[in-house]
């Protein structure tokens, strides 16, 4: 397997997820600006999107998207309790937390790091985001994950 990633990007969850689980896989880096991979593949033949992360199945199969890699991942260990079991309604309440990160979190920092933001708008993303935070506050004071 091959985990495409960029420094600073959020491919930081599948590669927890894959050390955590032990599986073999090559770390592959993408300049992001170029679409390139640090030994000069164009990365737009392995993912069209162009973005990261990616990761790539032996038999050449592709997965997208932060949740989708780091269930996948944990379904190839079970015996490590990486995630619950599929089908169980601890399961469905991971994809809705890993959900939640992706569009809810995620996203919302992105103006943040745009300079064409004007500064009244970072401040009502950084209210938003407040709201949406304390939303994770309020669960973790029940649990000591999500």
């Amino acid at each position: 397997m091959k985990l495409y990633y960029s420094p600073g990007a959020c491919s930081l969850s599948p590669h927890i997820a894959l050390r955590e689980a032990g599986l073999n896989f090559e770390l592959v880096q993408v300049d992001l600006a170029s679409k390139k991979t640090a030994s000069g593949q164009d990365y737009l033949e392995i993912n069209p999107a162009g973005y990261v992360p990616c990761l790539q199945l032996d038999d050449g199969r592709t997965l997208t998207e932060g949740p989708a890699i780091v269930q996948y991942v944990a379904d190839q260990v079970p015996g490590k309790q990486l995630a619950p079991a599929n089908g169980s309604f601890e399961r469905y309440h991971l994809q809705q937390w890993l959900n939640f990160i992706s569009s809810e979190l995620h996203k919302s920092f992105s103006p943040l790091f745009n300079p064409a933001s004007s500064d009244e708008w970072k401040n009502a993303v950084r209210q938003s985001l407040n709201t949406r935070l304390g939303q994770v506050a309020r669960q973790l004071e029940h649990a000591p994950y999500l």
